[in-house]
């Protein structure tokens, strides 16, 4: 391979072009400042009575001449190509204002398509074939495939900005024609004096609210703040103009593709006209004028036109047939003036390219995200406030949050939001970053553990359009009022979210239809599971927990060491893991747990699917509900139906909450071996009974204790008197509570003795 030197780089080109088929001659041209030359002359093949033309339909030639020119950074930048100073302006993928014309040849970054092959032999080589099709097509009028859609007017270099939802603006388009006024903010940066596009660039935005056109006394609709540096903001207006009617009645539509070349309000009123905008744009300009009688500004207010062109065709990417034409003026509300377009028709005019504001279906688009129903987030600290933008960044909505605490220094180790949030409210601070979505969530700043019990905030915190609560604060209470606050048939589902294990564990809870199982369930089931793995150890051992940090003389704050990097990798996770719980029904509960390897970041996760715990009525107290795993029922109906002639039973192994009045079975302990089972009753043992239940406690990190006991009847009866006398025994000699199952052939019975025996 020869070395490309700069004082060859120009033949180099040459000798690389010519070796593509459609390259028939060249050569290298005289430097321009600077920076050397080659023109390249190109076959283009059209049809045969074209040809016979030397010249297409289009106005291509069978031969053109294109100079490429070498950038200063060659070879670190791809050729510019130009085609002649005469060549049609007609055609899409022309880069607008670029004189002689360049042709748009690569769909995206050029220099990335040269750089992308490596060896600058291959990266000219691509790209002249790239400007062979793009004459070809430009032959016979094919830049543009209807099947495809209409191709919009190139606008990516102009620095000019005007950003606002697309499809609101495509909204307001009819049959009949008109215009209308939207509020808007602006950025000018650059020379007050300055031409738009040359001297001075400007950025405006609206979210497509209407306004009259008026500037009374303290009417704020036209600002503007003194200089910052170079730059200046304020409030102006953008103007979204439609096409009126034909004569004949029928809407019209401006099939011919024009290229960008308007300059002056002259060029803009002819663009107007040939898109059947010229009486809304007269009527706007004329009440811009009346609007700003006796106004006067010590600034340049930049002003936006939106011309709305009907094409034959839906635009590439969309299903509309409009396409937006931005422009840029500055009014000029000066002391002493005629008009504010002192240079009438002459008066510059800088096209400006379309940005689509943030909105819910951009954020889908481009996160390839489905849309999903409303959150509430219970908790805005580290991870809440991570979920939350996450879920907004994938344009879902977020209806209510809730933090009572403050945002301190030490959050900003962890923390979504930044140190300029410090001191205020987590709520508060996480509001205002939403808002830059788009959402408005309703406040709540008080106790979740006590507000989700009070039936007129649980409203506000439970909302029925909300499809998805996530609790993310990591507390006992917070969890048991909301299992206490969601009936059975509130819609959305229950999430909680949490780390542990200094953010090298986490898991992810979701309940099941009609919220059973409830997370007090799966945090019982969770604990009674996951004896043996990596998540356990992280989980139980107390040297990977909570450890107290210093945050500021004399104060200390219980947290957990973890870089922001790492919660940030597992948070990532959890918000992947509710959108596909979110996206089908559920028909069980759900425990998802992802543990990090040591030395790696390097994530694996696991899921178990729970199905709906079975509830049993506890007879002889006041609404308490024993709650048993399937997976424990299934057990002990296997070992009744094993025990066919005799009665069976043994120790029950779950959680307590007196809150919910809840016994939660989530596992067994075999009867000792000095049981005694007979037809008519059972004994439980003691041998090495003590020591079982001990051991299965601190397997479980000390959350699961001994709940009761249970044993089979072979007939379908109830509590007899000597399980009434054996309930009332238990609760003599255990600690409360005890509970007594009875197991029946096709039911189970619950009692727990609540006084000490007579």
């Amino acid at each position: 391979m020869a070395a490309d030197d700069e004082a060859c780089a120009a033949d180099h080109v040459l000798r690389v072009a010519l070796r593509h088929s459609e390259c028939v001659g060249g050569e290298v041209l005289e430097q321009e400042h600077g920076l050397e030359r080659v023109r390249i002359d190109m076959n283009v093949e059209m049809p045969l009575d074209m040809k016979a033309d030397g010249v297409s339909s289009s106005g291509v030639r069978t031969c053109e001449s294109v100079v490429l020119k070498l950038p200063a950074s060659w070879p670190w930048q791809s050729p510019r190509f130009y085609l002649r100073e005469d060549f049609p302006r007609h055609f899409p993928h022309l880069m607008p204002f670029s004189t002689p014309p360049r042709p748009c040849l690569i769909d995206g970054d050029q220099d990335e398509f040269f750089l992308q092959f490596g060896l600058v032999d291959y990266g000219v080589f691509h790209l002249v074939d790239q400007l062979a099709v793009w004459l070809r097509k430009a032959a016979i009028n094919d830049l543009i495939d209807p099947e495809q859609g209409w191709e919009p007017m190139l606008r990516r270099d102009y620095r000019d900005i005007v950003e606002l939802d697309a499809e609101h603006a495509r909204s307001l388009v009819d049959r009949k024609g008109g215009w209308a006024v939207w509020k808007g903010k602006y950025y000018r940066r650059g020379d007050p004096s300055g031409l738009l596009g040359v001297d001075a660039e400007a950025w405006l935005s609206s979210d497509g609210e209407r306004t009259p056109l008026k500037t009374s006394e303290g009417d704020d609709t036209f600002t503007a703040s003194p200089m910052r540096g170079d730059m200046r903001v304020g409030n102006t207006v953008l103007a979204i103009i439609w096409p009126d009617k034909k004569s004949d009645g029928s809407a019209f539509v401006y099939s011919t593709y024009m290229p960008e070349d308007v300059e002056t309000l002259g060029h803009l009123r002819a663009r107007a006209e040939e898109v059947g905008c010229a009486r809304g744009l007269d009527a706007f300009l004329s009440n811009i004028e009346r609007s700003f009688a006796g106004f006067v500004l010590p600034a340049p207010i930049p002003v936006a036109v939106i011309l709305c062109a009907r094409r034959p065709v839906h635009l590439i990417g969309t299903e509309s047939d409009i396409e937006l034409l931005p422009y840029v003026i500055d009014v000029r509300a000066e002391q002493g003036r005629q008009t504010l377009f002192a240079q009438g028709n002459d008066e510059p005019v800088s096209p400006a390219a379309h940005y689509q504001s943030i909105s819910a279906p951009l954020l889908r688009s481009l996160s390839g995200s489905p849309e999903q129903p409303p959150l509430v987030m219970l908790g805005c600290g580290s991870v809440g406030s991570k979920l939350a933008l996450h879920a907004a960044r994938s344009g879902q909505d977020i209806v209510c949050i809730s933090d009572q605490s403050g945002l301190r220094p030490h959050n900003m180790a962890r923390h979504a939001l930044g140190p300029s949030h410090v001191p205020n409210s987590k709520a508060e601070a996480l509001a205002k970053e939403l808002e830059g979505f788009g959402l408005r969530p309703e406040l709540h700043k008080g106790d979740l553990g006590r507000d989700l019990r009070e039936q007129e905030l649980a409203k506000t915190l439970l909302p029925k359009r909300a499809g998805a609560i996530i609790n993310s604060t990591a507390s006992l209470s917070v969890r048991e009022a909301l299992v206490d606050a969601a009936p059975p048939r509130y819609r959305a589902r229950l999430f909680e979210a949490a780390l542990f294990g200094r953010g090298r564990g986490a898991f992810l809870l979701a309940d099941g239809p009609r919220h059973n199982p409830n997370h007090a369930d799966l945090m019982a089931e969770m604990y009674a599971t996951i004896g043996g793995t990596p998540a356990s150890k992280l989980l139980f051992d107390p040297a990977e927990g909570l450890a107290e940090i210093r945050i500021g003389q004399g104060c200390g704050s219980l947290t957990m060491q973890m870089s922001d990097a790492r919660l940030s990798a597992m948070t990532a996770s959890l918000a992947l893991e509710v959108n596909e719980l979110m996206a089908v029904p559920a028909t069980d509960g759900t425990i998802i747990m992802g543990t990090m390897d040591d030395g790696t970041p390097a994530t694996s996760w696991v899921r178990y699917q729970v199905p709906p715990f079975e509830t049993v009525e506890i007879a002889g107290t006041d609404g308490w509900e024993l709650r048993i795993s399937k997976r424990v029922a299934d057990r002990i109906r296997a070992e009744a139906a094993s025990y066919s002639a005799v009665e069976t039973g043994g120790v029950m192994i779950g959680c307590t909450s007196a809150r919910l009045k809840t016994v939660t079975v989530v596992d067994l302990l075999d009867a000792p071996p000095d049981s005694q089972r007979s037809a008519a009753l059972f004994v439980l043992g003691t041998q090495g009974l003590h020591a079982a239940i001990e051991a299965r406690h601190e397997a479980s990190g000390r959350t699961l204790f001994d709940v009761g006991t249970w044993h089979s009847h072979l007939q379908d009866t109830g509590p007899s008197g000597t399980d009434w006398n054996t309930a009332a025994e238990l609760a003599a000699e255990r600690t409360p509570p005890s509970i007594l199952l009875i197991a029946t052939p096709t039911r189970f019975h619950a009692l727990m003795h609540t006084k000490e025996p007579d």
